[in-house]
């Protein structure tokens, strides 16, 4: 299915123009803070930087409206995104204060929403994709009581030395919220008898490949009538990719995805989850509307056809605690993936100037990413889908599956195709 929307902080964050500090932190260096007072991240009382001195702010169209200490967060959509930053866009370590110090937030209103800390690339470098590498969440309403939400760090399962960011997204409701203080304190701060959940499982967030030299490509749904063109391309060009597909489509015997997707499978791509329905899980009110969509994918291939897997893509990459912990449940492992490539076919397929398709995959490729994400919606993108795989095999990129990019134990031998 079309994203209507550019993944917000894999690639909205690159172009930020971060508030520069008056002695900025080297990369991966440890913060020279005293362990035992706070480490004091924000108290809003800039709307342009955080207090330490770097960019914070609102994504994707969130409203906001700062006072004197605080900062109203109006959100309508789960993609709504406040993001304040511990480093200017490199890398801040918070390892020493990992197994011993909370993420304290003060604030009012709704509980309705993700709590999340990501992790910059190896580089630390928010010119090199993708911005941030990854991050982890958890739910707001597990963790708050009263006005104050107090977060153990390692519940975050994040690479602790290259924190980048904390932020708050993947909002279910629109009621608003007030954030006053977001600080890293010790245990000792944490009031006597305060009831700090244990963490939940949640699967893994990737957007790029481990696999030295490896590229994959994650294709979700598209048009039936340019299935059979995408499947001859690829046999021609002799790669193997990965599919996210829904469940409601394969059970639609109009589209005949069915027998396209059995057919793929025959011919060794991999085929993964995508929901039911292709709504915005997050968003959706009650988790039994997300359940639902998780389940039905899963059922849809097992019945349809005849497989499982623990491969998922949030549709529009959408996503939050909630939905991470939903599939974390019904799902061992679940290995949940974005990307670090836009094609951009959302935004370019069928405007005045298709050929930015090209573009913007080009741009992503040189910026380092290496885990695409594409549609078959529109018949620009399938006549670029050939010289964009030339591209990268230009690069000296093999071309392989998702869970083969990711040196998955499971996943087949690679076959490198025949020269």
């Amino acid at each position: 299915m079309l994203s209507s929307r550019r993944f917000s902080l894999l690639v909205i964050l690159i172009t930020l123009v971060t508030a520069a500090a008056p002695n900025p932190l080297p990369n991966n260096t440890s913060p020279p803070y005293n362990l035992s007072t706070p480490l004091i991240i924000d108290t809003f009382t800039n709307p342009q930087h955080n207090a330490l001195g770097f960019w914070h702010g609102g994504l994707e169209g969130l409203t906001m409206e700062y006072g004197h200490n605080y900062v109203h967060l109006y959100p309508k959509d789960p993609d709504h995104n406040y993001n304040t930053q511990l480093s200017p866009a490199t890398c801040f370590n918070l390892l020493p204060y990992r197994t011993t110090h909370y993420l304290h937030v003060h604030f009012n209103g709704s509980t309705k929403f993700s709590v999340s800390l990501s992790q910059n690339n190896v580089h630390c470098d928010s010119f090199r994709s993708p911005f941030p590498e990854t991050w982890d969440s958890v739910e707001a309403s597990r963790y708050a009581r009263g006005n104050d939400i107090y977060i153990p760090l390692w519940h975050f399962y994040v690479d602790h030395s290259r924190a980048v960011s904390v932020s708050f997204n993947g909002f279910y409701s629109s009621e608003p919220v007030t954030l006053h203080r977001v600080e890293i304190v010790s245990a000792s701060s944490v009031p006597r008898g305060f009831p700090v959940p244990p963490r939940v499982d949640n699967g893994r967030v990737l957007l790029r490949c481990s696999r030295p030299g490896a590229f994959a490509f994650g294709i979700d749904d598209g048009q039936p009538r340019f299935a059979q063109d995408v499947m001859q391309i690829l046999e021609e060009e002799q790669v193997l990719v990965t599919f996210f597909v829904v469940g409601m489509g394969l059970r639609d015997l109009e589209t005949n995805f069915s027998n396209v997707y059995g057919e793929m499978l025959r011919r060794g791509h991999q085929v993964a989850l995508h929901s039911d329905t292709h709504r915005k899980l997050e968003g959706l009110e009650s988790v039994e509307a997300i359940d639902q969509e998780i389940v039905e994918n899963i059922k849809s291939f097992r019945q349809i056809l005849g497989i499982e897997t623990r491969y998922f893509r949030p549709p529009y990459g959408t996503l939050g605690a909630r939905t991470r912990q939903r599939l974390a449940n019904y799902i061992k492992d679940p290995q949940i993936i974005n990307w670090s490539v836009d094609i951009e076919d959302w935004l370019w397929a069928d405007s005045k100037t298709p050929e930015k398709q090209r573009e913007a995959f080009v741009r992503d490729v040189t910026r380092g990413g290496n885990l695409a994400v594409m549609h078959f919606l529109s018949p620009t993108t399938v006549h670029l889908f050939r010289e964009v795989i030339r591209f990268v095999k230009s690069m000296n990129a093999t071309i392989m599956r998702i869970d083969q990019c990711l040196e998955d134990p499971q996943s087949p031998p690679l076959k490198l195709p025949q020269s």
